[in-house]
């Protein structure tokens, strides 16, 4: 599982840079979501459709060896299945042990991951599919009518993200992306809520200014608090990371924070530069980050946003599934003319006082000698933050704030 979460991270920073080249945008998504969507694609995908996928989330990377031990998520005749060289449902393995271990402690929080694909009714689906996603992925593909009633599809599909995203995720197909051409849609939404394990006191809440570029300010509600958070210094960036935990420690939100300069967004720019699979897992380490008495000062944000994903996985590289001459998804539909008409991935995110409210090894790291007794941990600038599961090391959401 430890190769599945490295392929993840990967493809995070992958797809980040891709959505990212305007520097004065917020971003926010989910790359856990969106790995698991593709990779519920990938079960069903044959040939080059399924090396596109493996290249481009770098599934291809990941051991067949990794592990044996038995999966209690999987039904005991899937064990012996699963040892045979059979890439998509080693793949599936992996995708459903890391969901269970999510879904295990979500009793501290909330995590829902809204994932299902929607398939014209003319077209039949493989049971051996069906079970497939069943299994590994938590989800179903359900079988709708586009051609008759295309506009009764759009709206019972934007019902059920709305209610598995506990309302916040509205109108994830608009009346533009769905047609009487449609065939095959993944779904693909996700709704986050925790409580701060240290939740900062409403009445110390500022207003105070947000340094946008080196001529733009704007007036944010600053959350201030001192108390024990673990801390540490990116050396080469100039950068600090602070990470601030979720009720219980399960889950935390890191913060990158470049140096303060008149034009902050070219030392935001020199960081996302920088930032990789290797330099996340250096940066976030426990042996790392020390445990220092921090002022911090963090704005109160709400992001929320939608992604288009079918040119954005094209220029990666997952073209064939988008071709209705070239998709290969015979191991979804026996129909050879099945391909994947729409992915749309939307977010919502919202954070105060209470926590979070969600719906999407060179460069070490190390703390100045001479540090003062209290470390200040100013966010009055544009920052890049994540929110990791701590045990798994997955990255759940990962984002960018120039204007809060």
């Amino acid at each position: 599982m430890d190769g599945l979460v490295a392929a993840n991270t990967k493809f995070c920073f992958d797809l980040f840079h891709k959505i990212s080249r305007d520097y004065r945008k917020n971003i926010f998504f989910c790359p856990l979501s969106l790995s698991a969507a593709l990779g519920m694609v990938r079960l069903g995908a044959r040939n080059n459709s399924a090396h596109q996928i493996d290249e481009v989330l770098h599934f291809s990377e990941i051991s067949q060896n990794e592990t044996k031990e038995p999966d209690p998520c999987l039904k005991s005749n899937k064990q012996e299945e699963l040892s045979s060289n059979d890439e998509s449902a080693l793949l599936g393995c992996y995708f459903g042990k890391l969901l269970c271990k999510l879904d295990r402690i979500k009793t501290d929080y909330t995590l829902s991951i809204a994932n299902r694909l929607y398939g014209e009714q003319g077209f039949p689906i493989c049971q051996e599919y069906t079970d497939g996603v069943i299994q590994f992925y938590h989800t179903t593909i359900e079988s709708i009518d586009f051609r008759k009633h295309t506009e009764k599809s759009r709206q019972e599909i934007n019902y059920w993200v709305e209610s598995q995203s506990q309302g916040k995720i509205k109108e994830l197909f608009s009346k533009d992306t769905i047609n009487d051409a449609t065939v095959l849609v993944l779904v693909n939404a996700v709704y986050f809520k925790a409580k701060w394990e240290k939740y900062f006191d409403c009445e110390n809440t500022v207003d105070a200014l947000f340094s946008l570029n080196e001529n733009e300010k704007k007036n944010v509600k600053m959350m201030t608090q001192k108390g024990q958070y673990r801390i540490g210094f990116i050396e080469e960036l100039k950068a600090q990371i602070l990470e601030m935990r979720y009720t219980k420690g399960e889950l935390s939100m890191f913060v990158l924070l470049p140096s303060y300069s008149e034009d902050n967004l070219k030392g935001l720019e020199e960081l996302e530069r920088k930032v990789s699979y290797e330099k996340i897992v250096a940066w976030s380490s426990s042996e790392n980050l020390y445990e220092k008495m921090v002022a911090v000062s963090f704005p109160q944000f709400t992001l929320e946003d939608s992604y288009d994903l079918n040119s954005v996985l094209q220029d990666m590289g997952i073209t064939d599934i988008f071709d209705e001459t070239r998709a290969d998804l015979t191991g979804i539909s026996p129909t050879p003319n099945l391909y994947l008409s729409k992915i749309v991935h939307k977010t919502f995110v919202e954070v105060d006082e209470n926590g979070s409210e969600a719906a999407a090894a060179s460069g070490v790291v190390s703390m100045e000698k001479s540090m003062p007794s209290c470390v200040e941990f100013n966010v009055c600038h544009p920052f890049l933050f994540f929110i990791r599961h701590n045990k798994t090391q997955t990255i759940l959401f990962y984002g960018r704030v120039c204007s809060p």
